[in-house]
């Protein structure tokens, strides 16, 4: 395949509608996003959702899983040397769009890498001991999101340092929202994202989190996790004074969302197990007044 005679246009509508079939905390569609910018985060969220379907397949075994990730690793080893001929069949419009948004944007391909560890890790991994194996975890499954975003408006970590620093604290706490928020639904897939470590130190325990046992205990688990997640969110917020434009508001929404999913576990006294919570319309258009504000 001659890179002059791709059809881009094609490939990027393809990742479109994979984008927009599905909602994510991930701003596939925002209005907020230039309209110029939109294309480049279809190809990336069309990506990301390839990978993440292949971790959380309950059709793949482990071996697998591993397989199919490392051949999509192969595919970004193909954009790296400028070379797309022979791409896997059913993604090749995904690498192309990708091929383009990498090469246009100048886009370290170690950042969809550092995604693929974090998809090899949910496939073979389903519990973590130490909350700070939660933070390793998100420096490779959510922090090269904020890095990718950051490079698609213009930044970059070298005369931007404190920007990508800022945004890494804002992304692992998305991340750590995202855990809580959805305790009970990992539960269906067996992936435990409280730690062992916390659950023991609470007299809390697998088998009863298993059972959906929501006592006292279980409730100060999670009030200790959302006091660290409302942390990060807190460190993170100097990103707000470091970008500029769409992208300021487009952040200000992004974590005004993530503050109002753990507002939302707190009015239910932290019950997740038999409740799960988001955000509705009126929930979205408060956050809109807010963030114009």
């Amino acid at each position: 395949m001659e890179n002059s005679k791709i059809n881009y246009d094609y490939s990027y509508n393809y990742c479109k509608k994979i984008a927009v079939s599905h909602y994510e905390n991930f701003p596939v569609g925002s209005l907020l996003i230039p309209k110029n910018k939109r294309k480049y985060i279809y190809s990336i969220y069309a990506f990301a959702r390839y990978a993440d379907d292949i971790a959380d397949s309950d059709i793949f075994s482990e071996k697998e899983k591993l397989e199919k990730l490392n051949e999509l690793e192969n595919e970004l080893n193909k954009i790296e040397s400028d070379d797309l001929s022979k791409l896997i069949f059913g993604t090749e419009n995904i690498f192309i769009a990708l091929y383009d948004t990498i090469k246009t944007l100048n886009i370290p391909v170690t950042e969809f890498r550092n995604l693929l560890i974090a998809f090899k890790q949910d496939s073979v991994k389903s519990d973590y001991r130490k909350f700070g194996e939660l933070i390793s975890y998100s420096e490779y499954s959510a922090n090269p999101i904020g890095h990718i975003v950051l490079y698609v408006f213009g930044y970059n970590p070298e005369s931007d340092k404190e920007a990508f620093e800022s945004s890494d604290k804002i992304c692992t706490a998305l991340q750590l929202t995202n855990f809580w928020q959805d305790v009970s639904e990992d539960l269906k897939i067996n992936r435990v994202y409280i730690p062992e470590e916390v659950m023991a130190e609470n007299n809390y325990s697998y088998n009863l989190l298993s059972s959906k046992t929501e006592n006292e205990n279980f409730i100060n688990i999670l009030k200790f996790l959302i006091s660290k997640t409302r942390k990060l969110f807190e460190e993170g917020k100097g990103i707000l004074n470091l970008v500029k434009g769409r992208l300021r508001l487009e952040l200000k929404a992004t974590i005004a969302g993530g503050e109002a999913i753990l507002k939302k576990i707190e009015e239910i006294n932290y019950r997740v197990l038999s409740q799960r919570v988001s955000l509705g319309n009126i929930d979205k258009l408060k956050l809109f007044h807010k963030i114009i504000l």
